[in-house]
């Protein structure tokens, strides 16, 4: 009985011991109350509504290797980092279409679009071979013009022409904000301290505006599909440089009958910087029996010196009637003819 209670006594004072550990300052946490600005005003953007969730990454000043990550809400929160110096990043995660990988380092965390399906490309298929003929057409009358050889610097290449071109899915709004060299000091367990910071997001998805027009017969139109080229294929959010990447992106417009136009908008991560050409807008318009139409225009000196982001084609569009055929049985509705019958019971 004696032995079991040293026992217990020594149990005790070893508990004890360890629960007075005092542990270093590089071992503890400090409190940093992050508070957010997110700038959801965008040109052509219209009524953008602020993200539901933002992952904030802080990172080793010198190697850029992730030391800490956490979640907090758009209008901010507290994180727990341990003390010291860091460059921090903050993003909105959760986007349908935009993508972030490589997120162990600073300078290589990527935003991107995969690529549209093999079933969208299959449903324009002769719209993209109809396409490509066109840029083939061009591009020689062009060279023929000029005096100058069919082969171009390989930075930029026509994708359409050399068969390498990728079309993409459209980017979501992705807001990015960033503070370098912030230093989170030590705090005492028995401090009640908290640091604060502020941190102001803006977007990197930029929204262009497209009109084209006039159009006649626009009631007979049932659908435009668009391509827009020459844009930015990725953007580094960690650094703030766009990928070498070019790319193609797929989206929809609409009608407006009342102005006899075809209108809308595409996000992109900005035109590529290494491309001065190619930058062309091509349509695919179906009318109401499913023929299709297409249109090519060429929009590079557009792009440039552009603040608004306002694409305009002023040529007109004329969409025929279509023409149902039909086959020998023409159902029709004459005169009411009264018919009597005697039936018998």
């Amino acid at each position: 009985m004696k032995m079991f209670r040293i026992i217990c006594f020594l149990l005790i004072l070893a508990t004890a011991a360890s629960s007075c550990q005092r542990r270093p300052f590089s071992e503890n946490t400090t409190a940093v109350n992050m508070k957010l600005k997110i700038k959801t005003e965008v040109v052509n953007g219209g009524n953008i509504s602020q993200p539901e969730m933002m992952r904030v990454d802080l990172f080793d000043t010198e190697t850029g290797e992730i030391a800490y990550s956490d979640y907090i809400p758009p209008t901010g929160g507290y994180i727990y980092p341990r003390p010291g110096k860091y460059d921090l990043l903050v993003y909105n995660i959760g986007t349908e279409s935009t993508i972030v990988r490589n997120e162990k380092n600073k300078n290589t965390v990527e935003a991107y679009t995969n690529e549209v399906s093999a079933f969208i490309k299959s449903q324009i298929e002769s719209f993209l071979k109809s396409r490509a003929e066109h840029r083939r057409l061009m591009a020689a009358e062009a060279a023929k013009a000029e005096g100058q050889s069919k082969t171009k610097n390989p930075v930029t290449k026509d994708p359409i022409i050399e068969g390498t071109e990728r079309i993409v899915n459209e980017p979501d709004y992705l807001w990015v904000g960033d503070h370098h060299d912030f230093e989170i000091p030590a705090v005492d367990l028995d401090q009640d301290m908290s640091i604060t910071v502020e941190v102001e997001t803006h977007p990197v998805v930029e929204t262009w505006k497209i009109s084209v027009g006039q159009v006649e017969g626009l009631q007979w139109v049932n659908s435009i599909t668009a391509l827009m080229t020459g844009q930015t294929e990725s953007t580094f959010i960690g650094t703030g440089k766009k990928s070498d990447g070019v790319v193609t992106i797929l989206f929809e417009m609409g009608k407006d009958e009342e102005k006899k136009r075809i209108e809308g908008t595409f996000n992109t991560f900005g035109k590529n910087p290494l491309y001065s050409s190619f930058l062309s807008l091509d349509l695919n318009i179906i009318d109401n029996a499913g023929e299709q139409h297409h249109y090519h225009f060429d929009l590079t000196d557009q792009f440039f010196d552009n603040d608004e982001y306002y694409l305009e084609v002023e040529k007109p569009i004329v969409i025929e009637e279509p023409k149902v055929s039909g086959g020998g049985f023409a159902p029709s509705v004459g005169e009411w003819e009264d018919v009597q019958t005697d039936i018998e019971l």
